[in-house]
């Protein structure tokens, strides 16, 4: 039967006493150095307040409690009770389940009173009070000193402890390293229980790194050592040649689900060596975790999927929990971060936000931005990115102006941008009313002289870039209201220079920029000459010239009859950079992984792709436009020149 804490402690304390090894120096208080320790002497005063605090009410709030005892420390600090009163403090915040105050308490009882018979009680429960509440780096080595001394018959009890703290702050390696630990000096019955916790922390909670550390630590002829041998066996034995696919087959995203194991197919054709098996996520978390875990107990040396938004972060840390590679089709930020088996391909607001900023500010010194954005997630995302990818390159956001996402009317928005809605407020305005009113005495002819003039009134072109991030069917709207009020995105000097013919100001052409949403055979058909000359990028486009990317849409036409999308494209690179990496030799999982994680630029239909060391893909992105009533790629001598100008 395990021993309580005090009655563990009181053995353990036994044992230092008649050990000749000093103790550890107590840890100093947060946040500084230790004081100098405090001279005690009893102080009837403060005995007296000790033993009201500790007759209190059963009903007492703890952390009520642990305050009286600390302020009780604090007003008689030279007292034999502080020392005394703060160990009390500490033990209540235990029970009021704040153990960093716990903690925090039983460090400046150990830095400030090391020679008080509370002191060596005091630096156990410090220890397991950290590791509680998830610092075991602060904790461990106080525990670590007092394992060292302690003798067989309280070990047991002093590794379960430390297992059960670790175990709260859900530090697992900890927990199944210390709850092996105490295996030894368990009597059989409770052996075998904590053994099959053990059993339970390694199949459930370990990752395969943190089993490969646990099992160098442990016996390897123990259950414990067996069970980490075959888990280790079980997430390297792979099945040569297959390759998993975890993506929706079912529900509202079946299409997605279909349109990857098309573009999957392209590249590991059936009856080759490799072979694609496919699990259906439903595009839930759940179901995503399931797949991959399914995938994974059936051998799958790589998997491809993890593709809506609500799938993503569940099948990235069930790929990593199971040590198999995942290559992540999701466009949201972060599944790759701190996992090692994950890989990302597919397009993010942040890239499109560094290609569009790095084109403006860095290639074309185009400096004063306006973002025009929808207040839909999609929007919200881009345009957020975008402004701190401008301003880390010397470039400023100077208006941003958000709207409905299902606007239809865009000339008063456009009209406040450019200063046409409140006239009165303008300085110029005031001049030219004052000169007409002046010179014309008749109200008729007065009041038409100052309508044409308003007319004519110059837009306020204060900015160089306007970034749209919404969908094609907005910007068919938007894109006419900006040429209504004389922004002019024209890039060919000859337009520009008409233009300037025609008007009383001097014209400064703008740049406009969109992101993916804007590549749409809707934009040409519905709003052709008004964005002529604008700039989006994608992720992916069939009309390209890349080698790569020709070859694949024209073999994926040749089969489907139609074009294909970004999602079969990049479903396509996933399987294609698996398979090509398996032909290089990566036969296990381990090895496929670090053969992701350093090949050099793949030809893909997305491009040429590498990954960098957070497993996000680094590539370029396809620049488009549109030009004489087609989307177009813009040529590599197009993105490096600068925009139209007056002649």
């Amino acid at each position: 039967m395990r021993l309580s804490l005090p009655a563990a402690i009181a053995v353990i304390l036994a044992t230092a006493c008649a050990t000749s090894r000093p103790a550890p120096p107590p840890p100093p208080p947060p946040g500084g150095l230790a004081p100098a320790p405090v001279a005690t002497a009893p102080s009837a005063a403060a005995a007296s307040e000790l033993s009201r605090l500790r007759a209190a009410p059963a009903s007492t709030p703890p952390a009520r409690s642990a305050e009286a005892f600390e302020k009780l420390a604090g007003t008689f600090p030279t007292s034999a009770e502080a020392p005394e009163a703060l160990d009390e403090a500490a033990r209540a915040w235990m029970r009021a389940k704040q153990p960093a105050r716990a903690a925090s308490t039983w460090a400046e009882l150990l830095s400030r009173y090391p020679l008080s018979p509370r002191a060596e009680e005091a630096r156990i429960r410090y220890g397991l009070a950290e590791v509680e509440a998830g610092r075991p780096r602060q904790g461990m080595p106080t525990l670590l000193s007092a394992w060292e001394q302690t003798p067989p018959a309280a070990r047991g009890n002093l590794a379960l402890r430390i297992a059960d703290a670790a175990e709260g702050a859900a530090t697992w390696p900890l927990s199944a390293r210390w709850r092996t630990e105490a295996l030894p000096y368990l009597p059989p019955a409770e052996k075998q229980r904590e053994t099959a916790r053990v059993l339970d922390v390694v199949a459930t909670k370990l990752s395969p790194q943190e089993v490969e550390a646990l099992a160098t630590e442990v016996p390897k002829d123990g259950a414990v050592g067996v069970a980490l041998a075959a888990r280790m066996a079980a997430k390297t034995q792979v099945v040569a040649g297959v390759i998993g696919v975890a993506v929706p087959l079912s529900g509202k995203f079946k299409a997605w689900g279909e349109a990857i194991l098309e573009g999957v197919a392209l590249a590991i054709p059936e009856g080759g060596p490799v072979r694609v098996v496919a699990k259906d996520t439903r595009g839930e978390p759940d179901g995503a975790a399931e797949a991959i875990a399914q995938l994974a107990a059936e051998g799958a040396v790589a998997i491809v999927g993890g593709v809506t938004n609500a799938e993503a972060q569940r099948a990235s840390a069930t790929a990593q929990q199971e040590g198999v590679p995942l290559l992540s089709l999701s466009k949201v930020e972060g599944v790759a971060e701190g996992r090692p088996y994950v890989f990302r391909l597919m397009l993010t607001a942040r890239a499109q936000a560094q290609a569009l900023a790095d084109l403006a500010v860095q290639r074309r010194g185009l400096k004063q931005a306006v973002i025009l954005h929808p207040e839909i997630p999609y929007g919200t995302e881009l345009q957020a990115a975008f402004r701190l990818e401008v301003e880390a390159r010397g470039g400023a956001v100077v208006r941003a102006v958000g709207y409905e996402g299902d606007r239809a009317n865009f000339a008063p928005m456009v009209k406040e941008l450019v200063g046409r809605s409140q006239v009165e407020r303008r300085a110029d305005w005031r001049e030219i009313q004052k000169a007409i009113t002046k010179e014309i005495q008749d109200p008729y002819r007065r009041a038409k002289a100052l309508e044409k003039a308003r007319k004519e009134l110059s837009p306020i072109i204060e900015f160089d870039v306007i970034f749209v991030p919404d969908f094609a069917r907005t910007v068919t709207l938007l894109a006419p209201a900006l040429a209504a009020e004389d922004v002019v995105i024209a890039c060919d000097p000859d337009a520009v220079a008409k233009i300037q013919k025609v008007s009383a100001w001097v014209v400064k052409p703008v740049l406009l920029l969109g992101g993916n949403g804007w590549d749409d055979p809707a934009i040409v058909e519905k709003a052709g000459r008004y964005v002529e000359c604008a700039i989006f990028v994608d992720g992916f486009f069939p009309g390209s010239e890349r080698p790569a990317t020709k070859r694949f849409v024209e073999a994926f036409q040749k089969i489907h009859a139609r074009a294909p999308s970004i999602l079969e494209a990049s479903a396509h690179d996933a399987a294609a950079m698996v398979a090509a990496a398996m032909a290089r030799g990566a036969t296990g999982r381990k090895e496929l992984r670090d053969a992701l994680a350093a090949q050099q630029p793949f030809p893909g239909a997305t491009g040429e792709v590498v990954f960098d060391a957070k497993g996000e893909p680094v590539r370029d992105l396809f620049f488009l436009t549109v030009d004489k009533g087609a989307i177009r790629e813009l040529r590599p001598e197009e993105l490096s020149g600068t925009p139209a100008t007056v002649p």
